[in-house]
């Protein structure tokens, strides 16, 4: 069971037959015959899932908790995924699911919630349009399709790609449910809040949240334009909303989630012809070992994006004094001029400044009224309008790519302290636990099973540490608290006469 799970997590679309097919070979090669019932091993997989993580609770164990992102979350990221749909003639349920309402929300809370928005506000019809794009996400009505039950899963995910919730989908890609997943994530109190038509989306929360008061906290988070998919929106929604213009959010992309949708995508494979209940708990199965596998990870991850991100920081400031220097915007109060008129503009407060398209309206209604300019004056004007706007918006692109990385750094030395508090937490709760089970002596099996846990997460509170400091080097100051506390983490079996270091 143990090997399915780890096959299941490291390649989603391997089926339950291909493993059964294995497992019959294995029967033969031992001389034994008999075949193996999938229905049977798919069941029990589910039952030894269930009771890994019933058993993973008992230890503290939080499958669905970014250590990093704790207590202070950065941003979280929402989307759906339509590839994640069920075949309605697979049937409705085998019984309940193990994990019901742990990753995936119950249906019926998520109903009643759409209902109450669907009452309480006017229904937005059509598609979204934004720049030459239309969006499909952008829209709060769609029709059922007729084969499908689960049309697909919306998924959110905080900045470092840990799956938080998800829900199932049965009218499309409409704005309650990212509502629903911004709602039940509210205690993890993420600064923003990141989707690819957060432009469209915002105004719809801002007016669900002015209907109804339960809702009035939401906007406390801000938008973030997820930073790709922003490129495919218009110029002036590109400047207001985008991640890269949003102080504050670092080098957060908004796009984690698609790489997650990228793995969860693999699990359609199998999941499309499952029951309801049976769906749900592979998924639940498939999310547990996504953030498992990042957790073990997490570490690297954020010490090698620190080392990069310094790097980076210093060629794109290089890159900033050389582009001020060639659009001749050599002073500090320039380039905050230029910036501005950008910002006015994209704000539709400015009239000097525009795209081409803008420049020549304003020019076509000037010749209206009868200015007296030859049209080869007026193109020139055109021109030169257009290829000062250009320079600013360089200007502005380059400044904001230079203070995000600023950024990104301060955001990197919290997450990294926020890991190794977490961690420091763990091994503290885990060694209590010890401490109880020892008074009690009422269950050996989970006494040593915590003493495990205990042990585990010690070392890996070191091996933490020691990765950070040597990426941090000098930077490494504020690590000595955690450091240092960890020295009162002494193992369980270790009495004070053989010392306090783990």
């Amino acid at each position: 069971m143990s090997s399915f799970e780890e096959l299941k997590v490291i390649s989603p679309g391997f089926s339950r037959q291909a493993f059964a097919k294995l497992l019959e070979h294995r029967t033969k090669c031992g001389g034994r015959s008999g075949p193996v019932n999938g229905d049977a091993l798919q069941r029990s997989f589910l039952e030894f899932s269930y009771a890994s993580y019933e058993e993973d609770q008992l230890c503290c164990g939080a499958p669905f908790i970014c250590p990093a992102c704790t207590p202070e979350m950065l941003a979280v990221s929402a989307d759906g995924n339509r590839k994640l749909y069920r075949f309605r003639r697979s049937g409705s349920s085998d019984g309940s699911a193990f994990f019901n309402g742990l990753f995936v929300a119950e249906d019926s809370a998520v109903a009643a919630f759409v209902d109450k928005i669907q009452r309480s506000l006017k229904n937005t019809q059509g598609r979204g349009t934004c720049g030459d794009s239309q969006w499909t996400a952008a829209r709060e009505t769609s029709r059922r399709a007729s084969k499908l039950d689960e049309e697909g899963m919306e998924v959110a995910v905080c900045h470092h790609g840990f799956l938080l919730k998800a829900l199932n989908m049965y009218r499309g890609e409409i704005f309650a449910y990212p509502l629903y997943l911004q709602k039940e994530l509210m205690p993890a109190k993420a600064k923003f809040f990141a989707m690819d038509v957060a432009c469209k989306y915002w105004p719809y929360m801002e007016k669900a949240a002015s209907v109804l008061p339960a809702l009035q906290e939401l906007t406390t988070m801000k938008p973030f334009l997820s930073v790709m998919h922003a490129r495919a929106h218009a110029t002036k929604c590109e400047i207001i909303w985008s991640g890269k213009n949003q102080e504050g959010a670092g080098m957060t992309a908004g796009e984690e989630v698609e790489q997650v949708n990228s793995y969860l995508s693999r699990c359609a494979l199998t999941t499309k012809y499952m029951s309801k209940a049976a769906r749900l708990d592979m998924l639940t199965v498939h999310a547990m070992g996504w953030n498992r596998k990042k957790g073990d990870s997490l570490h690297q991850a954020l010490s090698t994006r620190y080392v990069k991100t310094s790097k980076r920081l210093l060629e794109e400031t290089a890159s900033l004094e050389e582009l001020k220097t060639e659009l001749h915007c050599v002073s500090d109060d320039m380039v905050s001029t230029w910036i501005s008129d950008v910002k006015e503009w994209a704000s539709g407060t400015s009239e000097t400044s525009g795209t081409s398209e803008d420049i020549l309206q304003t020019a076509l209604q000037q010749s209206i009224e009868g200015l007296y300019l030859s049209v080869r004056q007026r193109k020139q004007s055109l021109y030169r309008q257009n290829a000062n706007f250009t320079a600013k918006k360089k200007i502005l692109d380059q400044v904001m790519l230079t203070r995000r990385l600023q950024e990104e750094k301060g955001i990197l030395l919290l997450e990294m302290a926020q890991h190794c508090t977490w961690l420091q937490n763990m091994a503290v709760a885990l060694k209590n636990k010890v401490a109880e089970e020892d008074v009690d002596k009422g269950n050996v099996g989970l006494g040593c099973t915590l003493r495990r846990k205990h042990a585990e997460a010690s070392e890996r509170l070191q091996v933490v540490l020691q990765q950070y400091k040597t990426a941090l080097g000098p930077d490494a100051s504020f690590l000595q608290h955690e450091e240092e506390s960890q020295s009162g983490l002494s193992s369980p079996d270790t009495s004070e006469d053989e010392g306090n270091i783990i």
